[in-house]
């Protein structure tokens, strides 16, 4: 049977989005490839075409993360427009998106999910977000724009989706995978085994899917307190131990079992629980006044030095009642992450004493605990309306604490065995929001959207304190409230089967909350304020999706426009405390573009760039900026290019990947002094075979030119840290399938 053009394009091109398209298939009438549709669920509407949704959206399949060699987010992420991630080492990471933050290393601005579960917040210190490795993953979906209605809380400048791969009921299969690789410079050998097992229990029925990984990383920093001259006097001075050698390596272990119940045609359920523990040796940061890669750390006074250990879990419980017009659907998830941390802080305290530096150290611990549950109902009906409503609760609850003790020898104990510093202090936040989404088609080309969700909150904030740094003991309980809306609309005009245009408008927000107790006895509280409002995020964007050259081309073009209003704003005060306050008002605007090419039928090209201005639109005393003064944290340009080949050799497949990326300059404050960050480009390569049915060999390198790009610039704790990108790593990966 022949088909149409228009039939033959309608058949294979329902997404239009540069990641919403996956590896090249053939064309219906078999004329040639033609780009696959990769089907999203971002709209919670069940399978959407990114065509059919008004707004700047990528997308990763399993065949795109596998061939690019994903295995965190930064792997991702960083190559994305108006897109930046901020590798601080181990589960210390930032997500920065069109440019909307104050405070880079601190911002929650992107909220993130694994599945249907909100994780935003469960990472180091139950701040930031959970360092999640790609393993055994569908596809990543990253929504750039506020998504209030949708995703409430904490997606105030975008979300991002980890979907991991269901059971599958048809058959067994399973995987395993070994690699090893060797980073250059100060780095070493690094080593990984994954597994994946499928297991149908009850055919078409039931279906289990297990998952299970361990990632060794070499540090790629280096101690070298015991060889330099000014630490061993200071050391002498105290009593400090002192010593050398690699830091900054880790481990990553976990894993995921998830259970799938098609209980009858209509109805099905879900149950998935993920666990997840990080080790990491030493801090991986770099001091800026030492040469090279390298810290000199002092260590415990038991020899034991700076690590952090992160433990995540994260249980889930899906059900889904297909109505036939009406689709119910239910999420009720629970997320804990643990975290210990100790890290040598003399150099930034020993000054504020009249020494340059002396062995204190702290320890930092956080317990986190939340439950959520959403509710939703979608509707399929015949005629020109649909509507999603849904209603969402969380309970979350933060216990952490901060302990600063003298590491030197007892007798040489200035402050003569007085307890320096103690704190404990949590947040206990209770949340329910209702939503809802209405789309109306008011012709056969053009679909108006509304949305509105109404959020309310209580949140408390206990604290009690104690020692020579906090002024004695106290303690304090705050309590704040506060409920309110935010809204969407947009209208999307289909042209035709290959080409769409948008405009939306949409709002996003993050809750408030008390603001902690600071010691007056020794700080100065002057302006300090008793409560921390919500901030809230305006945003207008237009673009246009197309595909043309039958199927073969993609281009994407996407313009915005954020007004950021009540911006929280970290400020250290001079006894060391940190406030926060609502000061200042900011606006980001860009333009995105990205796309696909097939070059040939084997040879596909991936594009993408970006422009972002995002600055300040008013004075700021808090901030110590100006008008026009650039936000930090965000590049300006950024663009990525990959180009990937796909042929057979002696019969076999096979595939050569390369990937460059580019990251513009920025800084880590508004006056865009001292070192800036990102400014590099990275070279990626990989080159995979099929060597018989069932075993498959990767080799790759990542930063292949050995690049030597600051992802962050710390200067907060006095005296300056960075953190690098990874050098130059060369590996090979191993893999086996059985079954299906």
């Amino acid at each position: 049977m022949n088909l149409s053009k228009k039939a033959k394009l309608a058949a294979v091109l329902g997404g239009l989005c540069a990641g919403g398209f996956g590896a090249q298939t053939a064309s219906a009438d078999g004329a040639g490839a033609v780009l696959q549709e990769i089907l999203v669920t971002a709209t919670k509407r069940g399978d959407a075409s990114t065509l059919d949704i008004p707004a700047s959206i990528s997308v990763a399949d399993e065949d795109l993360i596998s061939k690019r060699g994903m295995v965190g987010m930064e792997d991702y992420l960083r190559t994305l427009p108006s897109t930046n991630f901020l590798d601080r080492g181990a589960g210390r990471n930032g997500i920065i998106i069109r440019g909307v933050t104050a405070s880079p290393q601190d911002d929650i601005a992107v909220g993130v999910y694994i599945d249907e579960t909100p994780v935003t917040g469960m990472g180091s210190l139950a701040g930031g977000n959970p360092d999640l490795k790609f393993i055994d993953m569908q596809r990543i979906e990253v929504l750039r724009g506020p998504q209030g209605t949708l995703y409430g809380d904490g997606s105030i400048a975008g979300t991002v989706r980890v979907i991991p791969n269901a059971p599958d009921l048809s058959g067994f299969s399973a995987e395993v995978a070994g690699a090893t690789s060797s980073t250059a410079d100060l780095g070493g050998q690094n080593n990984m085994m994954r597994g994946v097992l499928n297991l149908p229990v009850i055919e078409d029925k039931f279906a289990i899917r297990i998952v299970g990984y361990d990632y060794d990383n070499s540090g790629y920093y280096e101690n070298t307190a015991g060889d330099s001259a000014t630490k061993k006097i200071w050391a002498d001075e105290f009593g400090g131990v002192v010593t050398s050698g690699e830091a900054g390596d880790d481990q990553y272990t976990g894993g995921r079992i998830t259970a799938f119940w098609q209980v009858s045609d209509d109805f099905d359920v879900t149950f998935s629980h993920m666990t997840q523990d990080i080790e990491q040796s030493g801090i991986p940061e770099s001091m800026l006044a030492l040469e090279g890669k390298s810290r000199t750390p002092f260590q415990r006074r038991d020899g034991s030095g700076e690590s952090l250990k992160i433990d995540l879990d994260v249980t889930s419980l899906k059900m889904n009642l297909d109505m036939g017009s009406y689709e119910l659907f239910s999420s009720t998830s629970k997320a804990e992450t643990k975290t210990l941390q100790d890290r040598d802080l003399g150099a930034y305290f020993g000054p504020m004493l009249g020494v340059d530096d002396m062995p204190i150290y702290l320890a930092d611990s956080a317990h986190a605990e939340q439950f959520t549950q959403e509710l939703r109902l979608n509707t399929r009906l015949d005629g020109p309306w649909q509507f999603l409503v849904g209603a969402f609760y969380q309970d979350y609850e933060r216990t952490a604490g901060q302990k600063m003790t003298f590491e030197g020898a007892p007798e040489l104990d200035a402050f003569e065995g007085a307890l320096l510093f103690q704190s404990t202090f949590g947040d206990n936040l209770k949340q329910l929001a209702f939503f809802g989404e209405a789309s109306f088609d008011l012709t056969d080309q053009l679909t108006a959207v509304a949305g509105v969700r109404h959020y309310d909150y209580e949140k408390d904030s206990p604290d009690e304190n104690d020692g020579v740094f906090n002024g004695g003991y106290s303690a304090g309980f705050v309590e704040s409230d506060d409920t309110g809306q935010t809204y969407k609309l947009s209208l999307n005009y289909r042209h035709d089967d290959t080409t769409s245009f948008y405009g939306t408008f949409s709002q996003g927000f993050r809750l408030g909350g008390p603001h902690p107790e600071i010691p007056s006895d020794i700080c100065d509280t002057t302006g300090v304020p008793d409560q921390i409002d919500s901030d809230e995020l305006d945003s207008f964007e237009v673009g246009g999706k197309f595909a043309f050259a039958d199927g073969r081309a993609t281009l994407n073009v996407s313009a915005f426009q954020v007004n950021w209003t009540g911006i929280p704003v970290k400020r250290i005060l001079d006894c060391g405390f940190e406030t926060i306050a609502n000061a200042g008002e900011a606006e980001s605007r860009g333009l995105e573009v990205d796309g696909q090419l097939l070059l040939a039928d084997e040879l596909r090209l991936d594009y993408g760039l970006s422009y972002t201005d995002a600055e300040l639109t008013e004075d700021s005393a808090a901030l110590n900026a100006k008008s026009g003064d650039r936000l930090p944290g965000s590049p300006e340009f950024s663009a990525s290019l990959g180009i990937q080949a796909d042929f057979s050799m002696a019969g076999r497949p096979m595939f050569v990947r390369a990937d460059i990326a580019h990251i513009g300059d920025y800084y880590n404050n508004m006056q865009q002094s001292g070192l800036a960050a990102g400014d590099f480009t990275t070279i990626n390569l990989s080159l995979g075979a099929e060597i018989n049915d069932s075993v498959s060999v990767d080799v790759f390198a990542r930063n292949l030119t050995d690049k030597e790009g600051l992802t962050w610039v710390e200067t907060e704790l006095g005296d300056g840290r960075a953190n690098y990108i990874r050098p130059r790593t060369i590996g090979i990966e191993v893999r086996a399938r059985f079954g299906q």
